[in-house]
């Protein structure tokens, strides 16, 4: 790839050869046809491989349902969701990513708001399938970890059933078996259908951390633009292959999410990388067994996921001579910890920014930086960025406001809602408190409903929370804002303690006081056990607020 920037959006290599996700997907099977595109277990599914199940997939998507419809996907890391994705954009299907752990409530919110007419779901949440309101849903296939993994596959589902009990007993009648489904549509050859390139490809629901979940509506070319995107932001070493060396991507994070959707199942695998998936990351001794066997060029995680690696002693004696970069986004990288990461690896964590609604980057700190400044960078390419009042206005340099994004990879808008999100000049306000600087670096302050007024004084939760986490004895924290007796907004801090240390509350708000300014202060902390998170690993203070 050039390393010279395109005047315009169709000038970049992605655009000038393919249409359509479609093309984007067959262009990079052809290209790399002998290399592994996704492992998982050890069991690798080469680049020809994935293009034949897709199309057998495809075609029987294409005998069920209709170009346009929905498919509902309910599933963590495993070999059957890139089948599954590329299947049904090649079948001209919006595919509807669903996180495995929903529950029944908001399982059927997604599918009643979607309408899909079709569920592929993984067997450990069928019960939760089972127990759901199915009636806008034609067909339910189910999958299970170990399908396409050959005889080491049954060995997984055992495992998977009878020893870890990840699959509780559940009763659904007129299910569809995935490996039977791939088996039906391989019967007949499927001849791909020329798509617009502004067809939906995603209708990508909201994490849904501060209320109800909405569906961003994604097109091809919302996703190709971000991948293209993604080229120029990124190391121009992930995108060469030398000596027939492919690049090893690692994947902890969720496909479902777009964070790992764009940066993995599209990026990474246009370029000819094998992508390792990581069904559960919480998993640590697996995980770092997994790492241990690939000498990895490309990570990508939060905060709370890498700091879990850092604190593991196996992960610390890994080789880390082949990484190139390690990506940080979903939330707020914080110093302590990319300070770590880079004493530990001898690599500089990069922090990027994007949403749900922006496919997901906006911005990404430069590749050549040699240290974490705690910028999310500049903006993308075709990116431009504005930050705003209340009043819409626009403000200085350096001064805080709400962060409002325009480009190519800003959805279409809000799934059947009033309010599309994106106004009639193509701004998507992003709902997080930013500043930048005189370089154009973009600075996160915070979400802008976290955000705490103490006394009239505006406290940003990052920002205590950062501060907490450099304490010796804290592993990790949240920060929200709570009632105090004069109905005024306080500080308070909910802290986890590394195994074997010990810190009272007292201890801890002296460390604040001579870090903080007297305001942010932490005026309430509690120890618990462990955080409330997304299954992504962000820490959900919306639960924090239930549990005080």
């Amino acid at each position: 790839m050039s390393n010279q920037v395109p005047q315009s959006l169709e000038e970049t290599e992605i655009f000038q050869n393919n249409s359509n996700l479609v093309d984007f997907f067959n262009t990079a099977c052809r290209r790399h046809k002998d290399g592994i595109a996704f492992e998982s277990y050890d069991v690798g599914m080469s680049y020809s491989q994935l293009s034949d199940r897709a199309n057998h997939l495809a075609s029987w998507f294409s005998k069920n349902a209709n170009v346009g419809d929905k498919v509902a996907v309910m599933m963590p890391n495993m070999m059957a969701y890139p089948v599954i994705v590329y299947g049904a954009l090649k079948a001209g299907m919006t595919v509807v990513n669903i996180n495995p752990l929903y529950t029944k409530r908001e399982l059927e919110h997604v599918l009643k708001d979607s309408g899909a007419r079709i569920l592929l779901c993984w067997e450990g949440a069928g019960h939760v399938a089972a127990s759901a309101d199915l009636a806008s849903v034609d067909k339910v296939v189910l999958t299970t970890i170990g399908d396409l993994l050959g005889f080491k596959g049954k060995i997984i589902n055992f495992v998977a059933k009878r020893i870890k009990k990840l699959v509780p007993k559940f009763s659904l009648a007129n299910t569809l078996a995935f490996s039977g489904v791939i088996q039906e549509g391989s019967k007949d050859a499927f001849t791909d259908i020329d798509l617009p390139i502004e067809h939906m490809a995603f209708l990508q629901y909201t994490g849904g951390t501060t209320g109800v979940s909405k569906g961003a509506v994604l097109t091809h070319r919302n996703i190709m633009a971000n991948v293209a995107q993604c080229c120029y932001a990124c190391d121009p070493k992930l995108m060469e292959i030398v000596d027939n060396e492919q690049k090893i991507g690692i994947c902890p994070l969720p496909l479902y999410h777009i964070f790992a959707l764009t940066a993995h199942n599209f990026y990474l695998f246009y370029y000819g990388a094998k992508n390792v998936l990581i069904t559960n990351p919480r998993d640590l001794k697996t995980f770092v067994s997994i790492l241990q066997k690939n000498k990895f060029h490309f990570i990508s995680a939060v905060n709370t996921l890498f700091e879990s690696l850092l604190n593991n002693e196996d992960f610390k004696k890994l080789d880390f001579s082949n990484l190139v970069t390690a990506l940080a986004g979903g939330m707020a990288a914080l110093p302590s910890t990319a300070e770590k990461w880079q004493s530990v690896t001898k690599s500089v964590m990069m922090q990027a920014y994007g949403l749900t609604e922006t496919s997901p980057l906006v911005s990404a700190v430069s590749y050549e930086e040699s240290t974490f400044s705690g910028s999310i960078g500049k903006s993308a390419l075709f990116t431009e960025v504005e930050i705003r009042d209340d009043n819409d206005q626009l403000l200085s340099t350096g001064e805080a406001g709400e962060l409002c994004v325009r480009g190519p990879q800003v959805m279409q808008g809000y799934w059947k809602t009033k309010d599309s999100g994106v106004d009639e000049n193509g701004w998507f306000k992003t709902g997080d408190i930013a500043t930048i600087d005189e370089s154009g670096n973009i600075f996160i302050v915070d979400r802008k409903k976290d955000m705490i007024i103490v006394s009239g004084f505006n406290v940003y939760p990052n920002e205590v929370e950062a501060v907490v986490a450099e304490h010796p004895a804290v592993m990790e924290c949240g920060c929200i804002g709570v009632e105090n007796e004069k109905s005024e907004e306080a500080v308070k801090v909910f802290a986890v303690l590394y195994e074997g240390q010990s810190l009272t509350a007292e201890e801890l708000i002296t460390f604040c006081r001579e870090k903080l300014t007297a305001y942010k202060v932490p005026k309430h902390v509690e120890f618990i056990e462990e955080l409330p998170k997304t299954n992504v690993g962000k820490v959900l203070r919306r639960e924090l607020k239930n549990l005080n």
